[in-house]
């Protein structure tokens, strides 16, 4: 068993020469942060993409004995192999690093009311905080997992990898019976097989079940509070939508700031136990933003992604949900005018829907527990 108390996480939080700090108050962010349970350091600095800066980051691993570290700055894909070099240095997997995007998704786009702006990019903090509490060192980067205890080797995992990793075989630490095994070196780490296993058997080194459910209770912990409406979750493809926001913020191109993203490295990860986890957690609308059909960067995830969520959208009908309580749309990554589009006139089609009328449970604290049979 292994909770928070026992890690020891440190949380880098940038200045960037005013582009963060003039629009969002980093003080209240870092004092959020410092309260949270197994945060041990939390300092802010004027550029974390410097040369000094991320060795500053490396020695403070080691002289605190950090386990993980979250860097809450610009664009996981403008400087992640940077910080991640950094993380390495000091020791740690590569893995053990999370950034949180409160530049180019956050100050750039919402400068409009710096208090609800600095509500935001405290959430994102705190939710690359809940996600890297439920990672794991692991040297095979970021790809599929299997739990052989779950896996009936039904092959579905197999059908649906696009570049021929999974194989299901005789696994003789199973008494010969069919399991499905991953080739890390043949994985992208698209997550398509995870979200299409339907025993629960797969997972990921990195985007786990369980990292991906944290950030959305994380970004939900405040749905009870009637001034937060309306409460979004987009799920953004990390080559396509979310290429698209980060271009729409450096276009200053402002929105609507009453939505969380939660990042995926490919829009057919999305599972339809997320989407139903964010609305019974009372998220107001779920809104999921793939590739166009055929420019997907894993080929067919978005194809998958339509077919699935087309299925979904009709089993929530069945819930008795508002058909637009929950929509799919497709934005590439050249496209900032769109991806702002369809994000303003989703929180216009919440505002006019209302509250979702689930109330959430209140929720004990939750541990997190091994499951057995399960290797990283």
């Amino acid at each position: 068993m292994i909770q928070a108390i026992d890690q020891r996480i440190g949380v880098f939080i940038c200045r960037c020469g005013g582009d963060i700090a003039n629009n969002i108050d980093i003080e209240a962010i870092a004092s959020s942060v410092r309260s949270e349970a197994g945060v041990v350091h939390c300092t802010i600095h004027d550029f974390l993409c410097s040369k000094s800066t991320r060795d500053i980051i490396s020695r403070t691993i080691k002289d605190e004995q950090l386990d993980r570290v979250v860097v809450s700055a610009c664009s996981p894909r403008l400087y992640l192999q940077d910080f991640q070099d950094a993380v390495v240095n000091g020791g740690l997997d590569k893995c053990m690093l999370e950034m949180a995007n409160v530049r180019e998704q956050c100050s750039w786009v919402h400068w409009e009311d710096k208090e609800l702006q600095t509500v935001k990019a405290e959430d994102m903090t705190l939710m690359a905080v809940a996600k890297l509490r439920n990672q794991f060192p692991s040297d095979k980067g970021n790809v599929a997992i299997v739990n052989k205890v779950r896996c009936t080797g039904c092959g579905v995992c197999e059908a649906v990898c696009n570049v021929n990793a999974i194989k299901v075989v005789e696994d003789p630490e199973s008494e010969g019976k069919r399991k499905a095994t991953v080739n890390p070196k043949a994985c992208e780490g698209c997550g398509a097989c995870v979200s299409a296993c339907p025993t629960a058997a797969m997972d990921q080194t990195c985007f786990s079940n369980a990292q991906m459910v944290a950030e959305i209770e994380t970004a939900l912990r405040n749905s009870r509070d009637e001034s937060t409406f309306p409460n979004i979750i987009v799920f953004s493809c990390h080559h396509c939508s979310y290429a698209a926001a980060d271009l729409a913020g450096l276009k200053r191109m402002g929105n609507d700031v009453h939505f969380r993203a939660i990042r995926t490295m490919c829009s057919a990860r999305v599972d339809p136990e997320w989407v139903l986890k964010a609305l019974s957690s009372g998220a107001d609308g779920v809104l999921v933003l793939a590739g166009s059909p055929g420019r997907c960067h894993y080929e067919t995830g978005n194809l998958r992604t339509r077919k699935r969520m087309t299925l979904l959208k009709i089993v929530l009908q069945q819930l008795g949900f508002d058909e637009d309580r929950f929509l799919i749309e497709f934005v590439d990554e050249e496209q900032p005018e769109k991806y702002r589009t369809t994000i303003e006139e989703y929180v216009q089609k919440i505002r006019e829907l209302g509250p979702n009328p689930i109330v959430p449970a209140e929720r004990p604290e939750q541990k997190r527990y091994e499951i057995p049979g399960l290797k990283l």
